[in-house]
């Protein structure tokens, strides 16, 4: 009788198409659940711009956030018209593309069960559905990160280094940059890649001249027009605005683009050392805290007055509840153990390396400012693979025997470290012992004549005369 794995692989396109029509047939139902109004403040600023560029041809006075979203939303509004539900349907459809991403990295990296297994959980898992639903640039944004990580991903399995997935990792990490600052924290994640690729470093600066190249086409245009414009407010003002105040600082208002903001805060961060590396601590460990916090949409009479603003602004917000909230909580956290179990699983795996170190440079980047639930979402398919690869090697009873074997390899690896350490501080003490205790008395019996051990030397010679007490081969044999 064959096993399911054997069932999978023989119709693997019947089940990939099945689950990726679950996906799409959950995340379009959602959005015909919801209300017609918004759900968080930014979703206003965004549909604001948007509005604005279709009426003028340029974004609302007031926008200051990265350019791609509102002209993608300008864009559903001018072929489906202002209604929200066919843009929340485009981001259905690109939600989907996210799952699709995540099965071809998984079957890539680690067989077509776990690939499964990860389609599986990224259709069902529920942050996931829900981004579908509300109008912020993480969706589009994720969707453009997981796909060039694939071209990573394939690249690095192929050997090949191929030329044509590097240029397009490069574009995609461009459109994701103008999309929200995951992408580029994507620009920076791909950079540490290839210089810590094993090629040799020609190659290496080749790969680095091509991912600039191909990411300056797109970025080119839109820094020219920030400079044409003398405003810099995507780049400078969010920053400033989100960057942490140290104690004794009081950053004035901003003005322009913000750089007078910026600049008071990082100055006072910089004169503050000790307390702006313990905030980055904090915020690092923050940042895979799984309950959803910092959220000002939870209070409820924030939601009120931000209806009074803007009437389309929801007042009954059942995602950020305590329930919705404690559900996830429950649901991230048991990612959370799968992922770090496949994570340590998957160690010796080429190419799982990049599934561990995404989240980890998303976390550091994120962590001068105040993280939240939302900057993690980009990393959550790499939960979610390392999850189904925990699940696949709980199924093949051999997950406890490779974590075993893990942190088997992991203290041998601390033993050779220690081992260096132990050497150098050997050293150190030594030298110390015949530098501070040993020399000086030394040098103090040289003046002072003394010998303690009231050895008589040879004329010309370091060597100490031996008393002989009698001739013979007994006494050449004992020299000592």
């Amino acid at each position: 009788m064959a096993t399911w794995r054997e069932r999978i692989a023989a119709s693997e396109r019947k089940w990939v198409l099945g689950l990726l029509f679950l996906a799409l047939a959950l995340r379009v139902g959602y959005v015909f659940t919801q209300q017609r109004g918004f759900y968080f403040e930014d979703s206003i600023d965004y549909d604001r711009a948007a509005k604005s560029f279709l009426e003028t041809g340029h974004f609302d006075s007031r926008y200051y956030r990265l350019p791609l979203y509102p002209l993608f939303m300008a864009a559903s509004y001018k072929v489906f018209g202002e209604s929200l539900t066919p843009f929340r349907l485009l981001q259905a459809l690109i939600g989907t593309g996210t799952c699709l991403a995540a099965w071809a990295i998984a079957r890539s990296l680690f067989g077509v069960a776990t690939g499964f297994l990860a389609l599986a959980a990224a259709a069902l898992f529920p942050v996931q559905i829900v981004l579908s639903g509300i109008e912020y640039p993480v969706v589009p944004g994720t969707a453009l990160i997981w796909l060039v990580l694939w071209a990573i991903v394939e690249r690095s399995r192929a050997g090949s280094g191929s030329t044509l997935l590097l240029m397009g990792a490069g574009l995609g990490a461009a459109l994701s940059s103008l999309l929200f600052e995951g992408g580029l924290v994507l620009s920076v994640f791909l950079v540490l890649v290839v210089l810590f690729q094993a090629t040799p470093w020609k190659a290496r600066m080749r790969d680095l001249a091509i991912l600039g190249v191909m990411a300056s086409i797109l970025l080119a245009p839109w820094a020219y027009m920030m400079t044409r414009a003398g405003d810099f407010r995507p780049l400078v003002l969010k920053a400033g605005i989100h960057l942490p105040s140290a104690p004794g600082v009081n950053p004035p208002l901003w003005e322009g683009s913000g750089e007078n903001l910026l600049e008071s805060k990082l100055s006072g961060l910089a004169s503050n050392p000790e307390w702006t590396l313990q905030h980055f601590g904090r915020e690092f460990a923050h940042f895979w805290n799984p309950y959803p916090d910092r959220l000002a949409s939870a209070s409820v009479d924030y939601r009120k007055e931000q209806h009074r603003k803007d009437s389309r602004m929801v007042l009954d917000n059942s995602l950020v509840g305590d329930l919705s909230r404690k559900l996830y909580a429950f649901v991230y956290g048991s990612l959370m153990v799968a992922a770090a179990a496949g994570a340590i699983a998957a160690h010796r795996m080429p190419g799982a390396g990049i599934l561990v170190a995404w989240p980890v440079v998303l976390g550091v980047c994120y962590s001068p400012f105040f993280t939240q639930m939302r900057y993690r979402i980009p990393a959550d398919p790499a939960f979610l693979i390392l999850g189904a690869y925990a699940v696949e090697m709980t199924m093949q009873k051999t997950l406890w025997h490779r974590i075993v074997s893990f942190f088997k390899a992991l203290w041998e690896g601390w033993k050779k470290i220690a081992e260096k350490i132990m050497i150098f501080w050997t050293f150190v003490l030594l030298m110390l012992l015949f530098v501070v205790v040993v020399g000086p008395i030394a040098i103090l019996m040289k003046i002072f004549r003394k010998d303690p051990m009231e050895g008589r030397m040879a004329p010309g010679s370091f060597w100490a005369i031996r008393d002989r007490t009698r001739e013979g081969l007994e006494e050449c044999l004992r020299q000592f």
